[in-house]
């Protein structure tokens, strides 16, 4: 019979995955310009539903009102939601690396802002979500569990409500050039939606 660590491995690797990126993520955030415009309060709309949903994913049991048990126990499973957690993380670092210093992890306009369309940005206007939600998504097959997914959908509405923000202020700063950078990009998923 597994031990507990043994059967949750590959959630435990997500983990440290998931710490790795948050290291990286404060790091980088050091180097960035200053806001010109900036959103208040707002930012709850999308840090509280992430919060939830890392707590729900990473659950593993210890919070007994929300087990609801395993979906399915399927190490080829959870060794690709591993695989797809940390794809999930080179993306948005990718990503990342190429907004540079016009980050924000707030909805924010920067100071001499331009509208990044180099590297994944070609491809969608979103693709730091794109690969946190590709994490969560693999964390949460390497959890298996079905609070893991709720948290995964509660994560989604989330940044869904922040690209919206952001899509709203990055209109209002740049009119028909985002517009047309709209037309040419996906909004999370390329080629798909």
């Amino acid at each position: 019979m597994e031990t507990a660590l043994a059967q949750n491995l590959p959630l435990h690797v997500c983990g440290w995955l998931w710490l790795a990126w948050i290291f990286y993520w404060v790091f980088s955030a050091q180097f960035t310009l200053k806001t010109k415009k900036n959103e208040t309060f707002a930012r709850l709309q999308h840090t509280i539903p992430t919060a939830i949903g890392i707590v729900t994913i990473f659950n593993e049991g210890r919070i007994p009102e929300l087990m609801w048990g395993k979906l399915y126990d399927c190490a080829a499973l959870a060794w690709s939601g591993v695989a797809l957690t940390m794809a999930g993380h080179v993306f948005s670092v990718w990503a990342r690396v190429h907004i540079g210093q016009y980050w924000s992890g707030t909805v924010a306009l920067k100071h001499d802002h331009k509208i990044v369309d180099t590297g994944p940005y070609r491809m969608v206007r979103h693709p730091i979500y794109t690969g946190l939600l590709a994490s969560a998504l693999g964390s949460a097959m390497a959890a298996g569990t079905m609070e893991a997914f709720v948290g995964l959908v509660i994560m989604t509405a989330g940044y869904v409500v922040k690209w919206k923000r952001e899509e709203k202020i990055m209109l209002s700063e740049f009119g028909p050039a985002y517009a047309d950078y709209m037309k040419r990009t996906k909004v999370i998923v390329p080629y798909i939606y």
